[in-house]
């Protein structure tokens, strides 16, 4: 709660980039035979930022979204939206990566797909607001605070004995 979630979002866009520039950098060592150790420590790190990055989009485009689209009353458009957004994003980047790595390379693929993802890892950093609210990132723990608050309010409006 207390650092906000366009730094969290920033960790899952970010992991993107660098999971392809590790991955170009596995392509260029691979003909080292010393270097298998290496090789199995860059396969095992790529898999960790796609853990990282798809578990930190699972749960922050909900709350971003969810933030954003608050009083509205539009939450679930919203999020049917970015959902869609992130499900064609995810099926052309995948024709992409193929088409270019048939006609330019393995290598020269994950380079362009690196650059095509810091395009909006580089514009959320930029243009998008915090969107957590400032009172929830004051509050050390926001569902104690709630629930304090709640308790309070409640105690406050009964009727008090003498």
């Amino acid at each position: 709660g207390k650092y906000g979630r366009k730094g969290i979002f920033l960790v899952g866009f970010f992991s993107v980039p660098v999971r392809c520039l590790i991955l170009t950098g596995l392509l260029i060592v691979r003909g080292d035979n010393n270097a298998s150790f290496w090789l199995n420590c860059l396969i095992l790190s790529t898999q960790i930022l796609d853990g990282v990055g798809a578990g930190v989009f699972g749960t922050m485009y909900i709350l971003v979204t969810s933030d954003i689209a608050k009083g509205t009353g539009r939450f679930s458009m919203s999020l049917g939206l970015t959902t869609a957004a992130a499900s064609i994003g995810g099926t052309v980047s995948g024709y992409l990566g193929e088409a270019l790595a048939e006609d330019l390379g393995y290598q020269e693929a994950y380079f362009i797909l690196m650059f095509l993802s810091l395009i909006p890892a580089v514009a959320y950093l930029l243009v998008m607001p915090e969107t957590l609210a400032d009172d929830v990132k004051a509050s050390k723990d926001p569902a104690i605070s709630t629930i304090q608050e709640e308790g309070e309010s409640a105690t406050d409006s009964a009727p008090k004995e003498p």
